[in-house]
């Protein structure tokens, strides 16, 4: 039985992947228009669909066995923070108003600086562009420069929409794919500067160094220097505990789970 459901999953997800791709290049040709120059193009070296279908799974497979010792990590969650091995985890949290998450990194903080009139769209501070799902786009209607919004993924397989927005301040999150990268080298812009991959660490221009989750060693592998990332929040109910944080690859277009170490 577990064999048939694992099949049926992965047909689901392939199809749901390759959906997703197909309309999200609809979508951005029709709304947003050709990128601009200046501005990282999403998917330039895209992650292999087998690779993203078996990190799903393994990612799926993980969240039930984590599911299953619950009582662990209630009995260490008031302990000092650590890493997989066992490391203590320095860097500071800050906390978010939203319940259940938290982060290792102030650059998960974005403004919606630009929303248009429809809604479909909603560009954030470091440049990049979201095209949002049609059932959401009224929720954008109030959104303010100042509010502050998150990016997490979503988990919704049914979705072809790989992320959601959540604006801190409405309280209210929209499905959304990114459809133009950030800016080259810009102010709230993040980059790799060097790559560890035997140790799963990742340095960032601003100086952080990140743990990536073990099990996310598929996605790191194909990440090179100066790969542009966008910094996110892990909003698994029990990996976010030791891995708050995603960093999303916008030239591989995939994500990894982890937390800053220094």
């Amino acid at each position: 039985m577990k064999v048939i459901l694992k099949n049926l999953s992965a047909v689901l997800m392939s199809t749901l992947l390759i959906s997703s791709g197909v309309l999200q290049a609809t979508i951005v040709e029709q709304e947003v228009g050709e990128p601009q120059k200046e501005h990282v193009v999403v998917g330039s070296r895209p992650f292999p669909l087998a690779d993203h279908i078996a990190l799903q799974e393994k990612r799926a497979a993980e969240d039930g066995d984590e599911n299953e010792m619950e009582f662990e990590e209630n009995d260490s969650a008031c302990g000092p923070q650590v890493d997989e091995e066992g490391n203590e985890l320095l860097a500071k949290f800050f906390p978010f108003t939203t319940k259940n998450l938290a982060t290792h990194h102030p650059g998960v903080y974005q403004n919606p600086l630009s929303v248009s009139p429809l809604g479909d769209t909603v560009g954030l501070s470091d440049g990049s562009m979201w095209v949002i799902q049609k059932s959401d786009r009224h929720k954008t209607s109030n959104w303010l420069t100042s509010d502050q919004v998150i990016i997490k993924p979503n988990h919704n397989w049914f979705s072809v929409y790989q992320y959601k927005l959540v604006n801190l301040n409405t309280k209210k999150s929209v499905a959304a794919n990114l459809a133009v990268g950030p800016r080259y080298n810009g102010v709230n812009a993040h980059w790799i500067v060097a790559i560890d991959y035997s140790n799963r660490q990742v340095c960032l221009e601003d100086g952080t160094v990140w743990k990536m989750k073990k099990s996310d060693r598929v996605a790191i592998n194909k990440w090179i220097v100066n790969d542009t990332v966008i910094i996110g929040v892990n909003d698994g109910y029990f990996s976010s505990k030791k891995n708050p944080n995603i960093l999303i690859n916008v030239n591989v277009f995939n994500y990894a789970r982890g937390a800053v170490i220094f």
